[in-house]
């Protein structure tokens, strides 16, 4: 049985704005400043935010005792590790508002009990640190009592996460603790209380269930932490989009966590979860890109052309370390063929920029709306909240300017996905079929059935009302569009797969990556390639 703190759904519906469109500050409204909002959060760089979004690889564990055989309470960590403040000034995230403390975290130590001592450590100065006058800071609620050891915290790690290792905290009233675990998709738990052995706290003060998420450990070389960070704070401050940030350590941060579980990989086929997420992605494209740090707005080049060419020498360090294995991973790589992807790249990018029907300009674009990005909401709406308002889309690491018709591709593509596979997790062949043009059409219409009036709310129409031609000219852009996708990914999997090369060439007995993300590279190249011949693109 999931059970969910009755503290976070309180905390979360009070301070949760579920029309994020409709809020005072944006952009349509009689109260917003552009330039304030702007200057709040980004340096004057002329162009805003510029580089690809990183590339992070898995955090993976270790296998340590049962957490019963240690004791919780001893001093794991340096004394200055555990009380003292943060003070080291070039160990900071660059964002106003967002606390910081130097301090970081192992992921593969995350079933040893100095996991939880560093975590505790983090959230209680998170509370403690920072600017206290400011009513933007996002504070760490109720973790900060006294009363909390290490023993409180219930610790679960959610699987099939792809890029970071990702953590439930959350609070255990039982009077033993309890061994780390792993949650599937965006579920926690809660242990049970003893009343023969009641927890020093009641009820009403149990701290809330956190996200805690640590990066993976060579992605600072591929994007800006900054960045993410900025357009995550701007997005829950101005929009009410996203979980807040209460704060970030070195090598990571601590998100709100909605009270709500991740869709499951069958529900995206649901009719009315589909049009749910379509009026969703439509609210995330109105977000006005300027207050985001793009300054040219929507003809701010596609993130899609940056990064397939910014990735590309990362994933050729990756294919020299696989060749030099030699056999039949030597003719693997060859079988890729980067150099050839560099001018099919080009021969597509440029067929794509000579058709009239890839749409007008760029959105603020998700660019990774798969099942585990998606959650449903485990409360309920306040009266007249639109039905969709119940679907929430987390997990902004890829997000940037890109055309409507890519990011509505690309989560198409996710119809066909099923991370938790245990064998094809990698692989979009054997689970869903792409969906039909129906499926398609009905998408589109619940997409274009969503508008923003002069004040910047949102007026939900009918389906039906959405003029057929509109519909055809969307469909269009997604087509147009989708290869992009693919090739996208491809180049991501292979920079993943860095770990998973690493074993190839050292030899190591037994490894087994957790996704096998050599696979999922070529089978999205040859999706790429399928895809853009199908359009009549000459490669």
């Amino acid at each position: 049985m999931v059970v969910t703190p009755s503290t976070v759904a309180a905390d979360s519906v009070s301070q949760l704005t579920l029309s994020p469109l409709s809020l005072p500050s944006h952009p349509g409204s009689a109260n917003a400043s552009h330039s304030n909002s702007t200057d709040s959060y980004f340096p004057k760089t002329g162009a805003g935010p510029s580089q690809p979004p990183r590339l992070r690889k898995t955090s993976t564990g270790s296998s340590f005792s049962k957490l019963s055989e240690f004791s919780l309470e001893g001093p794991l960590l340096d004394e200055k590790d555990r009380y003292a403040p943060a003070s080291d000034p070039s160990d900071h995230n660059g964002v106003k508002d967002v606390r910081h403390v130097a301090l970081s975290v192992d992921a593969s130590e995350w079933r040893h009990p100095v996991f939880k001592q560093k975590v505790l450590a983090i959230l209680r100065r998170l509370v403690s640190n920072g600017c206290e006058t400011s009513a933007d800071i996002q504070r760490v609620p109720y973790w900060s009592s006294p009363l909390l050891t290490p023993s409180s915290i219930h610790l679960q790690k959610v699987s099939g996460a792809l890029t970071n290792a990702v953590f439930f905290v959350s609070y255990n009233p039982a009077p033993n603790p309890t061994s780390p675990s792993e949650s599937p998709l965006l579920t926690p738990t809660m242990p049970a209380s003893d009343p023969s052995h009641p927890p020093p706290l009641t009820p009403e003060q149990y701290p809330p269930t956190l996200l805690f998420r640590v990066y993976g450990p060579s992605s600072d070389a591929l994007i800006s932490r900054t960045e993410e960070l900025r357009i995550l704070h701007v997005l829950s401050t101005t929009y009410g989009i996203g979980p807040r940030v209460y704060g970030t350590f070195t090598n990571g941060r601590v998100e709100q966590f909605f009270p709500s579980r991740a869709l499951t990989a069958e529900e995206l086929r649901d009719p009315i979860i589909a049009r749910g997420i379509a009026r969703r992605m439509r609210e995330l494209h109105s977000v006005d890109l300027r207050l985001l740090g793009y300054e040219q707005g929507k003809d701010t080049e596609p993130m899609v052309w940056k990064c397939l060419d910014g990735w590309t020498d990362a994933a050729d360090e990756v294919l020299t370390s696989l060749g030099s294995v030699g056999g039949r991973w030597e003719t693997w790589v060859e079988k890729f063929g980067l150099h050839r992807i560099k001018q099919e790249v080009q021969k597509y990018r440029k067929w794509v920029e000579g058709e009239s029907g890839k749409g007008k300009g760029v959105v603020f674009a998700h660019n990774d709306t798969q099942y585990g990005n998606l959650l449903l909401l485990d409360i309920e709406l306040p009266p007249h909240t639109p039905p969709h308002h119940r679907y929430i889309v987390i997990d902004f690491e890829y997000a940037a300017p890109n055309p409507r018709g890519y990011d509505i591709a690309n989560h198409f593509h996710e119809w066909r996905a099923n991370y938790h596979h245990p064998t094809h997790s990698h692989s979009l062949q054997p689970h869903f079929p792409y969906p039909s043009l129906s499926r398609r059409q009905d998408f589109y219409r619940a997409y274009l059935s969503m508008n923003m009036d002069a004040d910047g709310d949102e007026v939900v129409g009918r389906r039906k009302d959405v003029q057929d031609d509109k519909v055809d000219i969307l469909e269009r852009e997604v087509r147009i569009w989708s290869p992009a996708c693919s090739v996208f990914w491809s180049l991501w999997g292979i920079v993943q797969a860095e770990e998973q090369v690493s074993a190839l060439v050292e030899e190591k007995e037994g490894y087994k990556p957790d996704f096998d993300y050599l696979s999922y590279a070529i089978e999205r190249l040859e999706m790429f390639r399928r895809e853009a011949r199908e359009l009549g693109v000459a490669l």
